[in-house]
C-alpha cells in the first residue's frame, strides 16, 4: 500500500498556501515537505504544483487531487478523535460474557442499571454462557468468571468482584414429598440437578464429608439447574448470592444450611490491562456494586 503520507502533506500545502507554513503545521521542515511533493508527482508521473518565487498553485490534476487529499486528511482527523473518545468518554457497545445465573444477582442488576443510568452513551450487548469464551480472540470487553481459573491465562487481566459459597437448595415441594434431610448422608438418597462432577464435598467448621451423587440429571447450562431445581426436580448447589431473592419468595429452600461447599472468587476479567473508558467505567460500577452487597 502507498504510503499515505505525501497524501496529507500535499493536502496542507494546499490548505496553507506555501511549503514553510504547511511544514510549521505539520512539524516538519520546508526540505522534507518538498520532498513529499515531489515523490507524489514521480509516484504519478504528473505535475501537481505550479512553483514560482511567490505562490503556489496546484495544477487540474493537482486540485482533482487536493480534493481527496482534504478527505482523507478529514478523515484521519475524525479517527484520531475518535480513538481519543474511546479512552476519555464512555461509549459505544460494550460487549459482556456472562454466566446464565449472574442476571438473577441483586448486585448485578444494580450495577448494570447504574451503567445505563450514568451513561447513557454505553449500549450493553449481554452474551450468556457458561462456557469460557475465548476473549483475546472475540468482541468481548469483559467478562463475569467464577473460580481461580480466571487468573490462569497471563494474557488476561482479572479484578475480584466478590466470594460467595455455593450451598444446597431444594423447592419447599420437593422437600416435601421426599425423606427429610438431616446430615449429608442423607443427600446420597436424593435427586439431583448439577452441572459439574457428581461428587460433593461439604464444610462446617473444622468438619468436611465427601459424597458421591448417583442419581441426577446433568445440565450444560447453570440457569437450567436452576430452573429444575425451582420446578422441583431435585436439590442442586447454587451461589448464595444468586438466589436470595427465590429465598426470600419462598420458592427455594437452603438444605443442611450450617454445611456448605467452599466459596467460589468471581472475577471481573478483561482482555487487555489498557482499556477503553467504556470497559473502565463497567467494571468500577461492577466492583462497587457488589463491595455495596458485601456490606
Amino acid at each position: 500500500m502507498q504510503d499515505i503520507k505525501p497524501l496529507i502533506v500535499f493536502a496542507a500545502v494546499l490548505e496553507h498556501g506555501s511549503m514553510n507554513a504547511a511544514a510549521a503545521a505539520l512539524d516538519m521542515t520546508p526540505s522534507a515537505v518538498s520532498q513529499h511533493i515531489n515523490r507524489l508527482e514521480a509516484v504519478h508521473g504528473i505535475k501537481l504544483l505550479n512553483r514560482s518565487t511567490r505562490r503556489l498553485a496546484p495544477t487540474d490534476a493537482g486540485q482533482a487531487l487536493g480534493d481527496y487529499c482534504r478527505r482523507l486528511s478529514r478523515t484521519l482527523a475524525d479517527t484520531r478523535n475518535a480513538i481519543d473518545a474511546l479512552k476519555t468518554e464512555p461509549a459505544g457497545e460494550l460487549h459482556l460474557s456472562l454466566p446464565s445465573t449472574i442476571i438473577d444477582a441483586q448486585a448485578f442488576q444494580a450495577a448494570l442499571a447504574r451503567l445505563r443510568r450514568e451513561f447513557p452513551k454505553i449500549k450493553p450487548v449481554l452474551h450468556f454462557n457458561d462456557a469460557l469464551d475465548d476473549l483475546q480472540n472475540s468482541r468481548f470487553d469483559l467478562a463475569i468468571r467464577g473460580g481461580d481459573h480466571a487468573l490462569d491465562d497471563p494474557n488476561l487481566v482479572a479484578r475480584h468482584l466478590f466470594s460467595w459459597p455455593y450451598q444446597i437448595y431444594a423447592s419447599p415441594g420437593y422437600l416435601a414429598g421426599h425423606p427429610p434431610i438431616e446430615r449429608p448422608e442423607d443427600l446420597q438418597q436424593h435427586q439431583w440437578l448439577l452441572f459439574q462432577a457428581p461428587r460433593l464435598t461439604l464444610h462446617r467448621e473444622h468438619q468436611s464429608c465427601s459424597i458421591d451423587l448417583t442419581d441426577y440429571i446433568a445440565c450444560n447450562q447453570l440457569a437450567a439447574v436452576r430452573n429444575l431445581t425451582v420446578g422441583g426436580f431435585g436439590l442442586s448447589c447454587q451461589l448464595s448470592g444468586e438466589v436470595q431473592h427465590l429465598v426470600a419468595a419462598g420458592r427455594l429452600k437452603n438444605v443442611l444450611p450450617e454445611w456448605s461447599l467452599p466459596a467460589v472468587n468471581v472475577y471481573a476479567v478483561t482482555p487487555y490491562r489498557i482499556q477503553s473508558a467504556k470497559t473502565h467505567a463497567a467494571v468500577k460500577i461492577l466492583q462497587e456494586s457488589f463491595a455495596q452487597e458485601a456490606v
